[in-house]
């Protein structure tokens, strides 16, 4: 009897997980309604409204549409470790493929993508120091790949000239404090989509992410639109050290100037003026 009392339990508790994603995809608040502090606009994905998200076609549209002061890319490797820049782990969701990345090697992928999916390197070419760029790590759970992507990618922007310009981020932790402990000089992000705090706003909870932050290292809390349910325990309990940034499914990104001290990963072309 008890193994099915915590079986309705555990479902219940589904079901309200489930609904409360649901909730969060059709109500999610605009930050102009929500925030009355300046703010950085950047192109999420590159311009992925008007072109599919991460392609040349929506990093170009987004370097030369000046709306766009920043550009966010993902990048993961190949099966034969080329560095491409796509931000899911598999086809699905794009293409309707069951393919993972990392089970095909890049001309292998190609093949078999309905589109072409850049090299890192062909980005970094038409980028340049044109416009800073937003480098998420998309990790394919090997944490040593991880290290030398990050490492590539520092070690080849500061061969190019433009290592002010790049900023790190990822959804793991490892990898944030990874960027931390080796390169302290450079500012890394954490992106978050929904935690806890998200739809109950209580300040504990906020105190408890921003203790997260402290601990991994991060300079960025990257949380998704949903979150600025709770945009007045975020800025009322926010460390000088840390700048908020949100960003949407779509190609919004929103760095937030909410104090003096709130810092990007440059400061001159990278301004509100």
């Amino acid at each position: 009897m008890k193994q099915k009392h915590t079986f309705g339990r555990n479902f219940v508790y589904s079901v309200i997980l489930v609904l409360a994603v649901l909730i969060s995809f059709f109500s999610v608040p605009q930050l102009e309604a929500v925030v009355n502090d300046d703010f950085t606009f950047g192109a999420h994905r590159g311009n992925s409204v008007k072109y599919i998200e991460n392609t040349m076609d929506a990093i170009n549209g987004a370097l030369l549409d000046d709306k766009y002061n920043f550009i966010e890319i993902d990048i993961q490797y190949t099966k034969d470790k080329k560095l491409v820049v796509f931000h899911d782990l598999n086809l699905v969701r794009l293409q309707q493929k069951n393919v993972a990345i990392s089970d095909l090697t890049f001309d292998e992928l190609q093949l078999v993508s309905d589109f072409y999916i850049p090299l890192y390197d062909e980005v970094v070419e038409m980028v340049g120091d044109k416009k800073p760029m937003n480098v998420e790590i998309k990790s394919q759970g090997n944490f040593q790949d991880d290290k030398e992507i990050i490492d590539f990618v520092i070690e080849d922007a500061k061969n190019k000239g433009f290592l002010n310009n790049i900023l790190l981020s990822s959804i793991s932790t490892d990898v944030v404090k990874y960027v931390d402990q080796t390169y302290p000089n450079l500012e890394v992000g954490k992106i978050y989509w929904i935690l806890p705090s998200t739809y109950i706003t209580v300040d504990y909870m906020t105190k408890k992410m921003y203790k997260d932050l402290a601990e991994m290292g991060a300079d960025y809390a990257m949380l998704h639109g949903v979150n600025l349910r709770n945009y007045q325990s975020l800025t009322k309990l926010k460390p000088d050290n840390i700048t908020l940034v949100f960003w949407y499914f779509n190609d919004k990104m929103y760095v937030v100037h909410n104090t003096e001290q709130d810092t990007m990963w440059y400061k001159n072309p990278f301004s509100l003026n």
